[in-house]
């Protein structure tokens, strides 16, 4: 009874606070189209926007929608940015759309905008979901990052055609919730921009005497990890981001075209997750294809995960923290052994985990097959 008591208060505010963000004005969009016009194709991709996207910032929420937007592009599709909250106003103009969207930005749609979706096929960015889910983020001292359920009944209204998470099929017992409810559930994992992030640097030469690389936002829950797998190495850690760091070296935000250069000539740039994701293997971030997209060496966390999608000789994965401290060392005291694990990364990244990848992917799991598209 307590239980069930505590669950009506929860679901009570999340409905209050639903209907508060709605009344938002967003979201932050910039530049809604590419060079493709989305209103004369066959297919047009489109990511629903809710009130917190903002173009602007970098951040890896951002990063991912713009990749798989350019990802579509290259294959020919046209894309689309489009506000949650324009959605039956401007969505019945475009011809055959397909719409991307997260489960969290679902508490932006009004009923007309989630009925208009409902209309077209769409695919969702989901949570964790799963039996004693709370229980389980309460004993390793993590946030709850499994959604409240009226927002999983009303992502399940919209009878979406695809459900996905960006983490390996290996891990979808932490969403088996999604499961058990009917939907289908696909790993559809984060990739590279081959737009932004390739080899090709010409003139920046600026960062050749880099030691250690990272470039990502601060806070704290993260910062659990920064201090078990980069503090030690601070002086010699060159870090960049949107956020100010409580690091020696913080060097403010970097650009576009500098941060592939970057990876490319540090001695290594180590890819950090959140603390759940080296429990889980959920939720595992881009950085590892941005960097070996860009010719760079990564060493990562220790993230079992990482073996879904790259080999041994691809990737260089830790068992434990020992390990991980073990290898940086010996990349700055001999670097030059280790530049297959760039090269085999870099082409592993081309051949199996780019945007337009996902893309073909996108279009398969929805059964839509192009005319012809572009290589």
């Amino acid at each position: 009874m307590l239980t069930q008591r505590y669950t009506i208060k929860w679901q009570d505010l999340w409905t209050k606070v639903a209907r508060r963000i709605r009344r938002k004005r967003g979201p932050v969009v910039t530049q809604e189209r590419g060079r493709l016009d989305p209103y004369h194709a066959p297919v047009t991709f489109v990511v629903v926007c809710g009130g917190s996207f903002d173009q602007r910032v970098p951040n890896a929420a951002t990063t991912a929608r713009l990749g798989i937007c350019r990802g579509f592009e290259q294959i020919g599709v046209p894309y689309l940015l489009l506000s949650a909250f324009e959605l039956s106003r401007r969505l019945p103009d475009i011809p055959n759309p397909i719409c991307w969207i997260s489960g969290s930005d679902y508490v932006y749609l009004n009923r007309a905008n989630l009925m208009t979706l409902k209309r077209y096929p769409h695919l969702v960015w989901v949570g964790t979901w799963f039996e004693k889910d709370t229980e389980f983020y309460r004993r390793h001292r993590f946030p709850n990052m499994s959604w409240p359920r009226p927002l999983t009944h009303k992502i399940l209204s919209s009878e979406p055609t695809v459900v996905f998470t960006i983490s390996p099929e290996k891990s979808f017992q932490f969403y088996e919730g999604w499961i058990r409810s009917g939907a289908r559930l696909v790993s559809l994992p984060l990739a590279c921009d081959t737009s932004l992030y390739r080899k090709e640097t010409p003139g920046l030469v600026k960062f050749e005497k880099v030691k250690l690389a990272f470039v990502g936002g601060y806070w704290p829950y993260k910062a659990r990890q920064f201090d078990r797998y980069l503090k030690p190495y601070e002086e010699q850690l060159s870090v960049f981001g949107y956020s100010p760091w409580p690091y020696a070296n913080y060097g403010g935000r970097i650009s576009e075209e500098e941060e592939p250069a970057l990876y490319q000539q540090a001695a290594v740039s180590p890819v950090i997750n959140e603390p759940h994701v080296e429990v889980m293997g959920v939720d595992v971030n881009e950085r590892v294809f941005k960097v070996l997209g860009s010719g760079g060496l990564a060493v990562t966390d220790v993230t079992p995960a990482y073996r879904e999608w790259f080999s041994q000789t691809e990737l260089l994965v830790p068992g434990d923290l020992n390990e991980y401290h073990e290898r940086i060392q010996q990349i700055l005291n001999e670097g030059d052994a280790y530049n297959e694990y760039r090269r085999r990364g870099h082409e592993a990244v081309l051949q199996r985990h780019t945007y337009a990848h996902r893309a073909r992917a996108i279009l398969g799991y929805l059964g839509i097959n192009l005319p012809q598209t572009k290589t």
